[in-house]
């Protein structure tokens, strides 16, 4: 009897000890994407980093610079970019997009009720 309560036990502390490895390696997986994360959104890009970034001509940056749409920095002469503010940008465009779509969707409905 104290053979098979001493196998249980055993077995019982592997299981835990496995356990608690795992979760702790998943642990510092996760700290390491979220620091790989921060990392990126804080990585600063020039004026053609920033355009390859978000698929638009060197141009197309330079007037959304020009009339404020897009957020930079500016360091003398050169134009900066933060890849964190360019993806907040993005998604406040997509988060417009979808209101707009919502409100359009709404008039529609309301100008056009289904028939019976």
């Amino acid at each position: 009897m104290d053979k098979t309560f001493s196998h249980f036990e055993a077995f019982i502390t592997d299981l835990v000890t496995e356990a608690v490895q795992t979760a702790l390696q998943q642990h510092q997986l996760q700290l390491k994407n979220l620091q790989v994360e921060q990392d990126q959104r804080e990585e600063v890009l020039n004026a053609d980093q920033a355009a390859a970034y978000l698929h638009i001509a060197k141009q197309t940056l330079y007037t959304l610079t020009s009339k404020r749409k897009v957020p930079f920095y500016k360091n003398g002469k050169k134009i900066l970019f933060r890849r964190g503010d360019l993806d907040d940008w993005l998604n406040r465009g997509k988060q417009n997009e979808m209101t707009h779509f919502s409100k359009e969707g709404r008039l529609y409905t309301r100008n056009n009720p289904l028939k019976k």
